[in-house]
């Protein structure tokens, strides 16, 4: 356990970044995880070739969800929605750097069910 709190993820969870809204975001998701009560909402705006150009979120959770946010947020700038559809669980979970243990996974993949989430409806 005291491996998935490694610094880097210490240090995204007590000073995360791209936390916040935008004025008017053109992608908006939300998810929670009802099992532990964990809440990640992010916000997108795309730039004129549809590609991530701001990108924020506010949440509440554990460590891991919240570091994950963190991460998520810093690694889906520049991306079109294309990368960001193709996204798979692997390479969200790669991005914490760590190992995940099966009772940790759900929380560090909540972000990209927040992506996914705000996807279909950006589409919709």
């Amino acid at each position: 356990m005291s491996e998935l709190y490694q610094e880097h993820i210490l240090d995204h969870y007590a000073n995360p970044r791209n936390e916040g809204r935008l004025e008017a975001p053109d992608i908006v998701g939300d998810a929670d995880d009802p099992s532990c009560g964990d809440q990640v909402h992010i916000e997108i705006n795309l730039d004129a070739e549809g590609r991530v150009a701001e990108v924020a979120f506010e949440g509440e959770g554990c460590m891991v969800s919240m570091a994950s946010a963190s991460m998520f947020t810093e690694y889906i700038k520049g991306k079109s929605l294309a990368e960001l559809a193709a996204i798979t669980e692997e390479e969200a979970i790669a991005i914490l750097e760590v190992p995940i243990g099966s009772n940790r996974r759900r929380c560090a993949l909540l972000p990209l069910e927040v992506l996914q989430a705000g996807l279909r409806a950006y589409r919709e």
